[in-house]
């Protein structure tokens, strides 16, 4: 994976550790770093990382023992925090186990981390946040910097990453720890993003029947290669008077569209096409409220989609990279065509792997 020719020191980073490593973003972090010579720390709960290199080390552990956190720092100079549940339901009717295990992982699980990097003298932490501590169920054209934290809270994930966010940039210490946060939206590339292969495997199994809410709200999404590529120029331009620290990021690829014009060319490259038919969202979205509620009350399985979830497709939110370009020289590096083409070549063999 090509990420462009940033290429910080050696000494700006150090030993690596990368939390939720078998993830989308951690696996591609890992491999990223390996290709410019780093040594780096996975560390892995249940999922296995299928990566084997003389400068990795693999290692099980769980964000949410304290104990456990404080001997995986120790030695490491830079960590990158990319592990969280991605908990998108909520409403009235969340269960107590719901919210319990979300908070114990995303805002527990993150203050370990903070707490261990400052005992063990990790000289910088970069936190994977989310666009969606930002997104308040609303259309907002220019989302920035400037943009407050979310007050209308459609799911759990929500409010754990803005607490854990919070929590993050609270800890920045000229004089100790260096810390920033970086909010992605719509992580997407070929093998292992959520979006893209839900959408496939409703594609292969026939149930793309519709489209919701038109052609969807206005995304900018981004790329794997071009977060990577964020996250390590953040990293880079850490220091003790560098404006990165203590601050938060927008990353995107700097492509804005609707989400079907979006998934367009990956649909008709893969040989479907965008369904003509549309279900407004307004009705659905009750319908799913209720679903969820009615999940959580009375044990219905999950709805098809979380309230939430459909917000995020239906209402346009746009974020802007203009405060990383400044402060640590963030361009995208692959555009949409690039990677689309990527994911189409990738899933283009998955499928004809499995017929």
């Amino acid at each position: 994976m090509d990420t462009g020719s940033e290429k910080p020191s050696k000494n700006s980073l150090g030993l690596c550790l990368v939390t939720g490593a078998a993830g989308f973003t951690g696996s591609h972090l890992v491999r990223a770093l390996l290709e410019r010579g780093y040594e780096v720390r996975a560390l892995v709960r249940n999922t296995p990382l299928d990566l084997k290199h003389q400068n990795l080390e693999c290692i099980s552990g769980d964000i949410q023992n304290a104990e456990q956190m404080a001997q995986t720092c120790t030695g490491v100079d830079t960590v990158f925090h990319t592990a969280a549940l991605i908990a998108t339901l909520g409403g009235s009717g969340v269960s107590t186990n719901y919210r319990d295990q979300a908070y114990a992982i995303n805002v527990s699980g993150t203050r370990n981390i903070i707490k261990a990097c400052q005992e063990q003298g990790v000289k910088k932490l970069i936190h994977t946040s989310s666009v969606d501590v930002c997104f308040n169920s609303e259309e907002d054209l220019h989302v920035d910097e400037n943009t407050p934290y979310a007050t209308r809270f459609t799911c759990v994930y929500t409010e754990t990453k803005i607490e854990a966010e919070r929590a993050v940039l609270a800890a920045n210490n000229p004089n100790g720890l260096l810390t920033c946060a970086i909010r992605p939206d719509g992580i997407w590339g070929p093998g292992g993003s959520l979006m893209l292969d839900m959408l496939v495997e409703q594609l292969r199994a026939g149930k793309m029947v519709a489209r919701i809410g038109g052609q969807g709200g206005q995304h900018d999404h981004v790329n794997i290669d071009n977060l990577v590529h964020g996250h390590l120029l953040a990293a880079g331009a850490m220091a003790p008077e560098s404006p990165v620290c203590g601050s938060a990021y927008f990353i995107s690829d700097g492509e804005p569209a609707h989400m079907f014009d979006f998934v367009r060319p990956l649909f008709e490259g893969l040989g479907y096409q965008v369904p003509r038919a549309n279900l407004p969202a307004a009705p659905l979205r009750v319908l799913m409220t209720a679903w969820e509620w009615l999940h959580f009350k009375i044990g219905i399985p999950e709805p098809l989609f979380s309230p939430h979830e459909l917000n995020k497709l239906t209402i346009s939110h746009v974020v802007y990279s203009d405060a990383a370009k400044r402060d640590f020289g963030y361009q995208a590096v692959k555009s949409v065509a690039v990677c689309m083409a990527e994911c189409i070549e990738y899933y283009r063999a998955q499928i004809d792997e499995a017929s």
